[in-house]
């Protein structure tokens, strides 16, 4: 870049973008108002004294810590917060996308040019000189690809920069995830890199990822993590919509105007729940009854999707099965997950359908549930009636095995194609994949990743490529 077109980029950045306080990034963030939690961590916290901590409320009621609290823990001497990291998007308990509850940004993180495998005591860092180079060339290309500014970027002390959109939290579900994850890969996509810097592809396309906070300082260059802000905020379908990304529900989930006939059922059973938690005859237990009919319902919702008049039956009785076998809460809140996924109501006409059955926990003869589940949902109800012949243990056992292998089997195969994909996607970007890097594209574990790692390396797309295991220490950006 020619230094006047340089020196003028910078004047424009520092016109739109003001250094503000970490606390700012934080109430931007909700950080410190978690309606879930959070996690933190810094490396200079003891592994005995658990460096990963959730701030907030875990849904387990495990313990959770104050971001005060790990402030100071991860302290070397007078210089306290050393090397802290937090999470952006929120989780229900632990730090797995798959736990994730809601989300308030996408991100990109620019990390510094450095030789493959050096490790975080080795890497150099740049000059504020440089670091002014970087945010200005990346800025410059965004602008070229016409993506909207970002909320806010954070210089994180090495010469790294992190690039927020921010919105207003949303709730993370399975579709609204995809979209992140589609956002993510389009801003990545916008970004060719320089010769001081790169798109860390793993940190900016993982929503589980964490990043280096403000305030906070990093503990190789002494310099205090520093937060620069436009002030403005996105909602989530702004963002997606300005980078032609899709957020949308599956078909099956449009919502509609509620069926005015709300079947009831016959008749309410006496409120003494000693009764359904006895075996029956030796043979099976309510529960377990209840859980054989919840397992069909689901089969039939996932095979068939929920007709619009049958939406709120299905919700009724899905909600009466759970009622059965879990507590009225996590039944509920169930209830409100498959609701989201396959039924489409609202959550005022959730609540309106299954008022009654949070104060009455209905019984069913088998006569009773099954011209309730053919009539009101239209399933095939044999499954009732089917008397299966009893097993001799050895049998049992061989079934057991039978199916245990198979499940391992295609789930291995599942996994091992997930983590080729997302190899394979790094080197389409020409950056060297590192158990790492593909642990967090692919959305499995490190370890996980390790396990299958000598079939990656083997694998015909992969097998040209020059991948390499990371170091000991894993380089941090």
């Amino acid at each position: 870049m020619i230094k006047s077109e340089a020196d003028n980029n910078q004047k424009i950045i520092r016109q739109l973008y003001h250094k503000r306080p970490s606390t700012d990034f934080n109430q931007l963030m909700g950080i410190g108002k978690e309606a879930h939690c959070r996690y933190v961590w810094s490396y200079r916290i003891a592994d005995d004294d658990s460096p990963w901590r959730a701030i907030g409320t875990r849904q387990s009621g495990k313990k959770t810590c104050k971001l005060s609290q790990f402030y100071l823990d991860a302290s070397i001497g007078r210089d306290c917060s050393m090397d802290c990291f937090v999470s952006p998007n929120q989780f229900f308990d632990w730090r797995n996308s798959k736990q994730l509850a809601s989300l308030h940004a996408n991100w990109l993180e620019i990390d510094i040019n450095t030789p493959a495998g050096t490790t975080r005591e080795n890497k150099k860092s740049l000059s504020e000189e440089q670091e002014a180079q970087v945010v200005s060339e990346v800025f410059e290309q965004l602008e070229a690809q016409g993506v909207p500014l970002p909320t806010g970027y954070v210089l994180s002390g090495s010469g790294g920069v992190h690039l927020y959109w921010m919105y207003d939290g949303v709730d993370a579900f399975k579709w609204r995830v995809a979209a992140w994850r589609d956002i993510a890969s389009a801003l990545v996509s916008k970004l060719k890199g320089g010769n001081l810097w790169h798109v860390d592809l793993g940190a900016s396309k993982d929503p589980a990822r964490v990043l280096r906070m403000p305030g906070s300082r990093h503990g190789s260059t002494k310099r205090t993590v520093e937060f620069y802000s436009s002030g403005k905020v996105f909602s989530f379908e702004e963002l997606a919509k300005s980078l032609s990304v899709e957020v949308a529900k599956s078909k099956h989930l449009t919502l509609v105007e509620p069926d005015s006939t709300c079947v009831k059922p016959r008749k309410a059973p006496p409120k003494d729940l000693k009764e359904y938690k006895r075996p029956n005859s030796g043979k099976h237990t309510i529960g377990q009854w209840w859980f054989k009919i919840y397992t069909h319902i689901l089969q039939h919702i996932n095979a068939n999707p929920v007709k619009e008049g049958m939406r709120d039956s299905t919700a009724f009785i899905l909600f009466v099965a759970l009622r059965h076998i879990q507590d009225e809460e996590a039944a509920y809140q169930r209830v409100r997950q498959l609701n989201e996924r396959h039924i489409g109501l609202t959550d005022e006409e959730l609540n309106k359908y299954l008022k009654t059955a949070k104060t009455t926990l209905y019984k069913y003869k088998k006569d009773s549930i099954a011209d309730y589940l053919e009539r009101q949902l239209g399933m095939d109800v044999s499954f009732l009636y089917q008397d299966k012949a009893k097993l001799t243990p050895e049998e049992v056992k061989a079934a057991r095995q039978a199916a245990a292998e198979s499940t391992a089997k295609k789930k291995a195969e599942s996994t091992l194609s997930r983590i080729l994909r997302a190899a394979r996607e790094l080197l389409t970007q020409n950056v060297t994949p590192t158990q790492v890097s593909v642990a967090a594209i692919c959305g499995r574990s490190e370890r996980t990743v390790r396990r299958y790692w000598t079939e990656v390396i083997g694998h015909p797309a992969i097998r040209s490529a020059s991948i390499y295991s990371p170091p000991q220490i894993c380089p941090v950006g």
